[in-house]
């Protein structure tokens, strides 16, 4: 990696911005010595839970204390910002840039819906493990009690999404008619749900079924939005989940960024960065460190959210693996992936043993560091190297 800054970040200093539903990060980062360096850090946490205008609030207290300690005024109250001028430059650096990794909102509530066989529900389940999601119910079609019992499942699990499975992508009549069926029995019930508690709808089954599933849910009286997406399951033993888990971890983020959490931080936030989510960042803090240590395979975890984060980078792959899972838990599915040898957050070593070769950052911080890296990767890569990110 090259050792030259870009120029318009060689003397700024930057505020690293973290939070999640229950907890808030700032950092200041500085250059020393020709180097970025972490020249400090406040973190705290709320019970904002799914009150999501608290997050400004609490990213303010944390940036204001943090300040409180250096002496420094990071925070203008009269702007409810970050004070990005001050009354004497001569003998402190300005703030020149701010950036955020946030989730404002818990993970989606999603409701699966699917046939009597289990290959089209255990695809949908394996697409959404790799999205901010957390199912709350599974409905077979034929042994859940009618439109009127799942109206008022659907009232009781308030899902913030549905997802439709089943049958292989066969043309026939006959491959189309029990999914159809469900599909019908859903519209039903939709029918009786208040529409303020109806979700959202992904159909990800028989891609041949797949405008008349629409048709029967657009034409509901209220309103929805339904979107088709690739079959989960288009032929036996043949699973997609690429387009599922996008088009959940796009409807996670727009919801995220109609609150107005989000809509409040982006203000804040300088040219060229944007507010990035809490995986987003991890992601990019495993790729860069696989890539400077040249790494043919990289798994990390960030253990600091309501949803614990994995992340594979490996060799010839252009994206990363994703997978979030219930925290203090490790899933059989993880069983194939490479030793764990990145972590940010309290190292969970009763499931995951610490291997000869690993780095970890005890602080949580790797997230709202690795953010930096939209202003210039060089900088995230010298606070990781030098201050968070312990090689043992």
């Amino acid at each position: 990696m090259s050792e030259t800054l870009l120029p318009n970040t060689q003397s700024a200093s930057i505020l690293a911005l973290g939070a999640t539903p229950t907890s808030a990060t700032a950092a200041l980062l500085e250059p020393v010595a020709g180097s970025y360096r972490l020249i400090a850090w406040e973190s705290a946490t709320h019970n904002g839970g799914e009150n999501t205008p608290f997050l400004p609030g609490a990213l303010a207290t944390v940036s204001q204390t943090l300040g409180d300690r250096l002496g420094r005024q990071l925070w203008d109250d009269s702007q409810n910002s970050p004070r990005m001028s001050i009354p004497n430059p001569a003998l402190e650096l300005a703030l020149g840039q701010v950036v955020a990794a946030v989730d404002p909102l818990p993970p989606l509530r999603v409701w699966i819906g699917g046939l009597t066989g289990h290959e089209s529900l255990a695809a949908a389940q394996y697409a959404l493990d790799s999205t901010v999601c957390r199912t709350v119910a599974v409905y077979r079609f034929g042994l859940g009690g009618g439109p009127d019992r799942l109206a008022a499942d659907l009232t009781d699990a308030r899902p913030d999404l549905a997802v439709v499975v089943g049958g292989y992508d066969q043309s026939s009549p006959s491959a189309r008619t029990a999914v159809l069926e469900l599909c019908e029995e859903l519209a039903l019930a939709l029918n009786i749900t208040p529409s303020s508690l109806r979700p959202a709808i992904h159909f990800a089954g028989n891609r041949w079924a797949a405008a008349d599933a629409l048709a029967l849910w657009s034409g509901l009286p209220g309103g929805l939005t339904a979107d088709a997406v690739e079959n989960v399951a288009p032929a036996p033993g043949v699973h997609r989940a690429t387009s599922l888990s996008v088009a959940a971890s796009r409807l996670y983020w727009r919801r995220c960024g109609a609150t107005p959490a989000i809509q409040s931080i982006s203000r804040w936030i300088t040219p060229p960065s944007a507010v990035r989510s809490i995986s987003w960042s991890f992601a990019q803090a495993v790729r860069l460190w696989r890539q400077v240590h040249s790494l043919p395979a990289l798994h990390g975890l960030f253990c600091g959210a309501p949803l614990w984060i994995h992340v594979c980078a490996a060799v010839g792959e252009d994206g990363v693996r994703l997978r979030f899972v219930p925290a203090h838990s490790r899933p059989p599915a993880m069983d194939g992936w490479p030793p764990l040898r990145l972590v940010s957050g309290p190292w969970p070593e009763e499931l995951w043993p610490r291997p000869q070769r690993h780095w970890w950052d005890p602080t949580g911080l790797t997230p709202a560091v690795a953010n930096v890296g939209q202003i210039d990767p060089l900088i995230a890569w010298q606070v990781l190297a030098h201050d968070l990110l312990r090689e043992g």
